[in-house]
């Protein structure tokens, strides 16, 4: 599971501590989303991060959104680019390290179509793509969800591992999770009153089918 923080939805202290007890209750990637924050400024939230986490004994990826600059200066785990953002770093030669994450956001199927292409020109390992939105959500108000069809359509022609995103909730996590590789959440940790439970209620779903 992937957790995309959003600074703009609690105060300063749950911020950190609702990563904090994502970390501890099982989600593995802590995606770094604060797009508004200069570099020093997003320097300073990834090293608070990592301080908060220092006593957890639990795999975690942390992981800088769009920044490029940053993710090298501080040597974060991976790097997550918007799709238009990765093509220009292309452009401009940059070379992506096979031993750090890479992940990309999708929106069409046109466009994870043409990130197969430039993987297969560039000889490129592109970790996971998000695909958003499918269902509806707050966060992308007035616009038309995707839905499972466009996950469907993505596990044919992606290589990448697929991770679907926007409007997830614990209940529809189990159904989603069937066409796609995992689920990454925003709203639904960063607004939570009960980080711990809300964590649980998605496990719980999950679990039912194994059961």
């Amino acid at each position: 599971m992937y957790l995309i923080t959003n600074r703009s939805l609690c105060d300063e202290d749950k911020y950190f501590e609702s990563i904090k007890n994502s970390v501890y209750n099982g989600i593995e990637n802590i995606i770094i989303r604060e797009k508004d924050l200069n570099n020093e400024q997003l320097k300073n939230i990834y090293y608070k991060i990592k301080y908060s986490l220092k006593n957890i004994n639990k795999k975690y990826n942390l992981i800088i959104n769009s920044n490029v600059d940053v993710f090298e200066e501080v040597d974060a785990d991976g790097i997550h680019l918007p799709f238009i953002l990765f093509k220009k770093n292309l452009q401009n030669n940059y070379v992506f390290k096979d031993n750090k994450i890479l992940g990309i956001s999708t929106h069409s199927i046109e466009e994870i179509e043409y990130l197969e292409e430039l993987k297969k020109v560039n000889n490129l390992k592109i970790d996971y793509i998000t695909i958003s939105h499918i269902y509806e959500t707050d966060c992308k108000k007035g616009m038309n969800p995707k839905g499972i069809d466009i996950l469907i359509s993505a596990k044919k022609i992606s290589s990448s591992n697929i991770v679907a995103l926007g409007g997830i909730t614990p209940k529809n996590s189990l159904n989603t999770l069937k066409y796609c590789d995992d689920i990454a959440i925003m709203s639904q940790i960063m607004k939570s009153d009960n980080v711990v439970e809300t964590i649980k209620e998605y496990f719980k779903f999950q679990e039912k089918d194994v059961l």
